[in-house]
Order: structure tokens, then C-alpha cells, then sequence
């Protein structure tokens, strides 16, 4: 409150407080008069809010961290659980319609949780099994190199855990943009976010009758304004999938994969300086519609379109945007851009660069309902390995037994997916599947930022302490922006991560 009448008072800072404090001054009535009457919005920037959320679903936690460029934060980390072993799989009654009825429900509910409990079995069995086998190839010798070991190990098995799994985040961030983020959540796809919007907006701006039967006092309940939900953007990508399926010749001549492609390789690519930041921004939106398609053909058919196509294109993208309005994260898009194909491990952690523009090709926050179609996209691309396994030959059996039950989870899924399809067609929303997605399936990431960004994330990254994946994903990307342009080159870093070296594994710097 004294901050936000600085701008409207003569006196010095401290003044002002000091008269506040002797006058009794109500600071949520004060921040009600600027914020409402004066429409002094910048006054949330001011109001720094803490929240935290336990027992949500890993993804919650992705899309929280996704959705906001000025956050602070921690999510529980997988690598420092040793009981992560009790993770509870998301109820997925929170993700189909309410028509089903109870016993219908709890038959379903009853086949989806056996996914959950078969994750948990591979992560405990493959824990044992490479424990064991890291002991005998990295010979530990102190109580410091078997807690870093067994850090390596929670790397590698947490490649079984499920998006879904039950997980908890400290989140930190203004008034204002948590009022942002509450009104992105009431518009997500997902009946679930939006559920968890208005339970935050309860949480901040509470009636007087709930603070006193709470005996609980909100932060700053005058600023959390403007929450309504904020559909724009999905609305947007409603209408530019209806143009580009009725206007375009784009489902003919661009591939779009939905077969399961079962194990591949992760990777990173530098968009080439010919797509400008543009054409960036209308693949982004479109791979939000459209998780399988080619990233290079979608890049080609965006760039070839006529103007007039290009114009139509654009007035669908910033229909009704304005600077109240804002345009999501899809717009943020510069010249520097990377595209991580990697596992969705490590796309958690690409995820806390908060500098960067990020989008990941999942319609969480922003997106539309996941149909059949689309979840047969996100499923197909496959799942991957940790470099532990598929690197070092004398793990190669572990890598193999490590990628067969894989296989046998996707199987099932597959499976579950197929008897849903066939009961209910398409008059239920597939984003249950969201939830049963391992952390090695693999998604696409894309990351926009800036010479000083790529300084800091890759040298960030790449060190010792951090998980081999992205390890190596972070010296890829590094390679490709130094090459990339002269100007670049003193970014480069010279030396590739090794997974067998034993120094490196031990280091925690």
C-alpha cells in the first residue's frame, strides 16, 4: 500500500509508512481506491504472493511454471525422493464428463490406477537392478559418491513416473500476474485447471465471512482483479483450425504422424534464420492443433503460403488481443530458436528457464480438448532412454530390459486407449492420456531467447550436477548457436558430457 501511494504523495517513503502506521490506515482499502478508482493496475506488480500446492499432478506443476516469465519456485524433485515410490496417480473422473455414472466411474477408475501401480513396480525393479549395477561399474569410495550414485539412479528410474503422478510446488509471483494466470486456468481445455483457478482465486481474494471462519487473513485480495477466464487464445485456435481445414491445403501435403514410433533418440535443432519470428509464432499455434505434424514441412508450408493466406493467418492469431487482452506464450518468439525433441524428464527442467519463450506441443493451459485424434499424436512419438543405459556397453542388457518394459507400458496404454475409443468415440475428452505419459515419452520444446540467455542456459546445464539427458541436450544446443554465427562463437563450450566418465558422475558442483 505504501508503495503504491508513493506515486500520488509528496513525502519520502518512510513518510509515508509512518503516517499509515499512525493514521491506522486499511492498506486493502487503500490498494481498493488505487487499483479500482484510479485503475493504478501496476500496483499488483508490487505484491509479491507465495502459494503452495501439494498432491496435484506433475503436470499442473509444468504449466504453472510454463505459463508465467517472472515466477520464483520449486517443484518436488524426483531425484530427492527416496519415497517417491508412494506417488498417487490423478483421479481420472477429474477428466471425463459428469454424465458417467458412479459405477461406471469406479470400473473405469479401477483399470486407469493399474498404470499407476505399474510404474511404480518398474521404477522400484529397475532401482534395484541398476543400483546395483552402477555400484559395481563406478566403485564408490565415500558417503558422498553413494549419495551422488544414488542421485544417478533416481535419474535413470524416474523414466517410469507418470505425468500424472502426484507431485507439489512452492510458487511465488505478483498479484497481477497470478490474477493473469487464474483467468488462463479458467480457460484451459482441461476441466481440471479450470477448477484449480477458481480454487485459487478463493485462496487470494476470500469473502470478509470466509477470512473470519478461517481466522485468516488474505495478502492482497484488492489486486487479485481481472481473473475472468481468459479464452482469446483458444478460441483463436479454434477458428484458425476451422480456416486451415476448410481454406488451406494443409492436411494433404503436410505429414502428420500418429503411429507409435516405440523407442527413439532425443535431439535438438536451431531453427535456420530464414523463418522469421513470425512464421515462428504460426507454427507454434499450429502445433498446438496439430502434436504430429512434421516440424520442418509445417515450417516450409507456413513460410510458402500466398500474402492473402498469410493476412487471413494473422487476422485469426490476434483477433480481439489487445494490451488488456494479452496475447499467451505462444507469441514469444525470437531469432534464437532451439527445438528440443527430448523426454518429458528433462523438458521439466528446460521448462524453469523463465527468460526464455517456451512452448511445449501440449494443450494444457492453452490449446483445445483433446480428442482421439490428437492423443493418438501425443502418444505416437515415442518414448526414450537415459544415456546411463544406451551409451555405456556395459550397461547395454540394463538398456535393453529398460526399453522392453517400456514397450509393455505402452502396450497396455495403448491398449486402455483403444477400448476407450471404441466404447466412446469421440464423445469424451482423451486428456486422461495426459496423465499416463512416462517422463521418457518425448515431447517437442521450443525455446526462443537471446546471446545472453543462451550463455547462461547452456553453461547452466551442461555442468556435472545435472542429469546426463540434459547434459548433453545443453552442449548440443551450445554447438548450434556458436555455430551459427561468427559472433556467437565465444559461447562455445568445448567439452561434450561423458556418462562413463567416473569424475563427472560423482560431481555434484
Amino acid at each position: 500500500g505504501a508503495g503504491a501511494r508513493h506515486s500520488r504523495a509528496p513525502g519520502t517513503p518512510w513518510e509515508i509508512m509512518h503516517e499509515m502506521g499512525e493514521k491506522g490506515v486499511d492498506p486493502d482499502k487503500k490498494l481498493d481506491e488505487l487499483f479500482r478508482g484510479y485503475g493504478h493496475a501496476s500496483v499488483g506488480d508490487m505484491a509479491s504472493i507465495e502459494a503452495s500446492i501439494v498432491r496435484c499432478p506433475m503436470h499442473l506443476c509444468f504449466s504453472l511454471f510454463n505459463d508465467s516469465a517472472i515466477n520464483s519456485g520449486q517443484e518436488k524433485s524426483t531425484r530427492y525422493q527416496q519415497k517417491f515410490g508412494g506417488a498417487v496417480l490423478h483421479n481420472i473422473r477429474h477428466y471425463l464428463p459428469q454424465r458417467f455414472h458412479e459405477t461406471e466411474l469406479e470400473s473405469l477408475e479401477a483399470e486407469y490406477q493399474e498404470f499407476g501401480e505399474l510404474s511404480l513396480e518398474l521404477f522400484a525393479k529397475h532401482k534395484e537392478r541398476i543400483t546395483s549395477a552402477f555400484f559395481d561399474y563406478y566403485q564408490p569410495e565415500s558417503k558422498g559418491d553413494e549419495s551422488s550414485l544414488n542421485s544417478r539412479v533416481l535419474d535413470c528410474v524416474r523414466f517410469f513416473l507418470l505425468f500424472g503422478q502426484s507431485s507439489g510446488l512452492s510458487f511465488e509471483t505478483s498479484a497481477r500476474d497470478w490474477s493473469r494466470i487464474i483467468g488462463d486456468l479458467k480457460a484451459s481445455p482441461l476441466p481440471f485447471y479450470k477448477k484449480v483457478g477458481i480454487q485459487m482465486e478463493r485462496l487470494f481474494a476470500p469473502t470478509k465471512k470466509e477470512e473470519e471462519l478461517l481466522g485468516y487473513r488474505a495478502e492482497a485480495p484488492g489486486l487479485i482483479r481481472h481473473t475472468q477466464p481468459s479464452e482469446t487464445t483458444n478460441k483463436n485456435l479454434k477458428e484458425i483450425k476451422r480456416y486451415i481445414e476448410e481454406k488451406t491445403d494443409y492436411l494433404e501435403t503436410t505429414l502428420i504422424s500418429r503411429n507409435f514410433r516405440g523407442k527413439v533418440e532425443q535431439g535438438v535443432g536451431l531453427l535456420p534464420d530464414k523463418f522469421s519470428e513470425a512464421e515462428r509464432m504460426v507454427v507454434q499455434y499450429m502445433l498446438t492443433i496439430w502434436p504430429g505434424a512434421s516440424r520442418g514441412q509445417l515450417l516450409e508450408w507456413v513460410r510458402e503460403q500466398t500474402p492473402e493466406s498469410k493476412r487471413e493467418i494473422s487476422k485469426v492469431i490476434f483477433a480481439d488481443h489487445n494490451n488488456y487482452q494479452e496475447m499467451s506464450h505462444l507469441a514469444r518468439t525470437t531469432r534464437i530458436t532451439l527445438a528440443f525433441e527430448g523426454f518429458l524428464g528433462e523438458v521439466r527442467d528446460w521448462d524453469r528457464h523463465r527468460a526464455w519463450g517456451r512452448t511445449v506441443s501440449l494443450p494444457l493451459v492453452f490449446g483445445l480438448p483433446i480428442d482421439r485424434d490428437t492423443a493418438y499424436q501425443i502418444l505416437g512419438r515415442g518414448f526414450g532412454l537415459p544415456f546411463y543405459l544406451s551409451e555405456i556397453e556395459e550397461f547395454e542388457g540394463l538398456g535393453r530390459e529398460f526399453e522392453e518394459d517400456l514397450d509393455l507400458y505402452y502396450q497396455k496404454l495403448y491398449d486402455f486407449v483403444h477400448q476407450m475409443s471404441d466404447e466412446f468415440r469421440d464423445t469424451i475428452d482423451y486428456s486422461f492420456v495426459t496423465n499416463l505419459l512416462p517422463l521418457a515419452h518425448q515431447v517437442s520444446l521450443w525455446m526462443h531467447g537471446d546471446p545472453k540467455q543462451a550463455l547462461y542456459m547452456t553453461h547452466q546445464r551442461v555442468r556435472p550436477g545435472g542429469h546426463i539427458n540434459y547434459r548433453v541436450q545443453a552442449f548440443e544446443a551450445n554447438q548450434l548457436i556458436a555455430d551459427s554465427d561468427p559472433y556467437l562463437e565465444g559461447l562455445r563450450i568445448q567439452k561434450r558430457p561423458d556418462p562413463s566418465n567416473r569424475d563427472e558422475f560423482f560431481d555434484r558442483s
